[in-house]
């Protein structure tokens, strides 16, 4: 499954993102791109714009029109629309490339060192080069989502 998001669900793209889905994000695009976007890729629009959801549908185009304002409550709501299931360490939050699971010796210097210490599994994005481990910050993050995009293999 694959998703297109207007500008109204940008931190949802990173959600998704992060538990494993691919999801073209633009923060300034026309509407009739997106739906165009949409249709010719084969994804599912993701918007608070009921005109857009609208007008997506009339073009028939897939489309969700998400409610809520609150980032955890718009993920909820596709998780649940969708039974998305998770698909851990898939995706890089920001850019949407993949990420590939890389020795703890590539990111040696790349890193902070108590990181570099602490973890031993770590991922670098195929496009833009963003090291990922299990952090703080994305464990809080994630207790959201209901499951844990970390464990794999």
């Amino acid at each position: 499954m694959r998703f297109v998001a207007d500008v109204m669900v940008g931190k949802l793209a990173r959600w998704l993102r992060i538990m494993g889905y691919d999801v073209l994000y633009f923060n300034s695009a026309e509407d009739n791109f997106l739906i165009y976007v949409a249709k010719e890729d084969d994804r599912i629009l993701l918007t608070r714009d009921r005109r857009l959801y609208s007008d997506a549908l009339r073009a028939k185009a897939k489309a969700f029109c998400i409610s809520s304002s609150d980032t955890t409550r718009q993920f909820e709501e596709v998780k649940e629309a969708f039974s998305l299931k998770a698909r851990p360490v898939a995706r890089c939050a920001l850019c949407n490339f993949e990420l590939k699971k890389v020795s703890k010796d590539e990111v040696d210097g790349l890193v902070p060192e108590f990181v570099w210490h602490r973890c031993e599994v770590f991922w670098r994005c195929s496009g833009c080069g963003k090291i990922y481990w299990s952090g703080t910050h994305l464990k809080n993050m994630v207790k959201h989502m209901g499951f844990d995009p970390w464990e794999r293999e």
